[in-house]
């Protein structure tokens, strides 16, 4: 099945979603409590333990960073990646409260297009950020996540998605979207197994739940080489 035919495209721009998201951050956390769950989940997944280096991308207002923080103890290290100038200045606000603010580096910048040297990652980790990206750029930045990875490194990705099921196949979601994806915060659900075994990730998994009990929501993980952890 073509790529265009799983995602429905993104309309707004970059510039579009990053003004909307700086627009609020300050709210943010209410309006996505239902990420809740499956945010613990997917951590429960990465199986995170001391000395990893770590890379979150669109770490919004840095719930799973703290974790991430905490869990890679004072010899590991992460960094996180963020294109909202608000969202980072909250989280590091969050991150200088709990005293972990040492074991992140905080970049502002696009996913797609890092400065980071090659295979230099244990792990990266991200979510709800693909289901803002258009489908042709999908490619791009998991490729640019492929090539941060350490040889041994996997990748734990959370995003919107949709079951087969008419009570879950977000249909009249992907109406609304159509129409005003603002409203919905820009998001829309994305089928990710297909894109990471596309580009030749390795143990592609998947599992699919309902976050909050109503966002049909998808945890996939994989290997950028044949292993398992």
């Amino acid at each position: 099945m073509p790529v265009t035919d799983r995602d429905v495209r993104v309309p707004l721009s970059g510039k579009r979603i990053q003004a909307l998201y700086d627009s609020v951050s300050s709210i943010y956390d209410l309006l996505t409590r239902y990420e809740r769950c499956s945010l613990k989940r997917a951590l429960e997944i990465a199986n995170l333990r001391e000395n990893l280096v770590v890379l979150e991308a669109g770490f919004g207002t840095g719930r799973t960073l703290v974790e991430l923080a905490k869990r890679v103890g004072n010899a590991g290290e992460v960094y996180a990646l963020d294109v909202s100038q608000k969202m980072t200045n909250r989280t590091r606000r969050v991150l200088h409260r709990r005293n972990l603010s040492d074991r992140v580096n905080f970049i502002v910048g696009d996913a797609e297009n890092t400065s980071f040297s090659d295979a230099i990652f244990d792990l990266v980790f991200s979510s709800y950020m693909l289901d803002l990206i258009d489908t042709a750029a999908i490619p791009r930045v998991l490729l640019e996540f492929k090539r941060l990875l350490k040889p041994t490194g996997w990748l734990v990705l959370v995003g919107l998605s949709k079951g087969s099921k008419w009570h879950d196949n977000m249909k009249l979601y992907e109406w609304v979207y159509r129409r005003s994806p603002s409203l919905l915060g820009g998001c829309r659900p994305v089928l990710l197994g297909p894109h990471l075994q596309e580009l030749g990730f390795k143990n592609v998994n998947r599992e699919y739940i309902r976050a909050g009990h109503l966002m049909p929501t998808e945890i996939v993980w994989a290997y950028k080489s044949e292993q398992t952890r």
